[in-house]
């Protein structure tokens, strides 16, 4: 009598996984079905919380806490996102909106300019003159940045959003 045996070798990819929620996400987004899309990137957070890759569900999850008005629930998820992954300008930008929405610029500001120093502190702080009206000054601060930076990935992110500033002022 022979026996038949089946053996499934089951390894849990976290990472796909995570993946795979953030789109079913974007797809419960899509449809409005807000709920579900909170709950789907909240999952791939969970199951993929602190990568780089994972900057995008936190920022998915940001949008989708603003768009039904809770924009103090998308506060932390930005700050996350930009610190999960510091090259992407989007994410500053959307950050310094946030904070736009929230009032909390000028508290932001001070904030930033007595903590330690990091040149890529200095997006943020452009950004959030910008936001709160002084634009002259938040362009020479990113363009400064820019100038001290000029390798970096995020570098050109912020020259693009300069360059469309002046486009827009002329």
């Amino acid at each position: 009598m022979t026996q038949n045996f089946s053996v499934a070798d089951e390894v849990i990819k976290a990472q796909n996984n995570a993946y795979r929620h953030n789109n079913k996400g974007l797809l419960y987004l899509q449809d409005n079905y807000y709920y579900g899309a909170i709950k789907e990137f909240q999952i791939a957070i969970d199951l993929n919380p602190n990568t780089q890759a994972s900057a995008a569900y936190y920022v998915n999850l940001a949008k989708t806490y603003e768009i039904i008005g809770y924009d103090n629930l998308a506060q932390p998820n930005y700050e996350k996102a930009v610190s999960l992954n510091v090259m992407c300008f989007e994410y500053y930008l959307k950050l310094a909106e946030n904070y736009k929405k929230l009032g909390i610029i000028d508290k932001k500001l001070k904030e930033l300019q007595t903590k330690k120093y990091s040149p890529l502190n200095d997006i943020l702080i452009g950004l959030l003159y910008i936001q709160n009206g002084y634009v002259t000054t938040g362009i020479t601060v990113l363009d400064d940045f820019c100038n001290k930076e000029p390798d970096l990935l995020v570098t050109s992110g912020v020259r693009n959003y300069i360059d469309n500033l002046v486009k827009e002022k002329l």
